[in-house]
């Protein structure tokens, strides 16, 4: 699983959250990182925040589906743009949290995304 968002100290906390529940969490701090780890890596699923300088997480997000239809993502917002509600299950969004995450709604969506 990757975490994307430009604050590595959210990266961090969210890393260690999802490792201590077991998940391997792969860190990537901005969009064209989170493309890029696409390329290279098979991951499955991002927990991707929206609001992100040069390539924002919807932008990546349909990149990321573009080289892998198959993977899902959580997405999270401090604030809600239209483009990211307008997202469905349908293009993998599993999810759209609110920032600031709630650990249990978090690991909720998570578990639901990898079902």
């Amino acid at each position: 699983m990757a975490v994307v968002d430009d604050d590595r100290d959210m990266v961090r906390s969210l890393c260690d959250i999802l490792e201590l529940h077991g998940w391997e969490a792969v860190p990537s701090y901005d969009g064209e990182g989170a493309v890029s780890l696409s390329r290279n890596d098979d991951i499955d699923l991002f927990l991707m925040d929206v609001r992100m300088p040069r390539l924002n997480g919807v932008d990546a997000w349909n990149a990321i589906r573009v080289l892998h239809p198959k993977a899902k993502s959580v997405l999270m917002t401090a604030y809600a743009p239209p483009e990211a509600l307008a997202l469905t299950p349908g293009q993998g969004v599993v999810r759209i949290l609110r920032k600031p995450v709630a650990v249990p709604d978090l690991i909720d969506a998570l578990e639901s995304a990898l079902e």
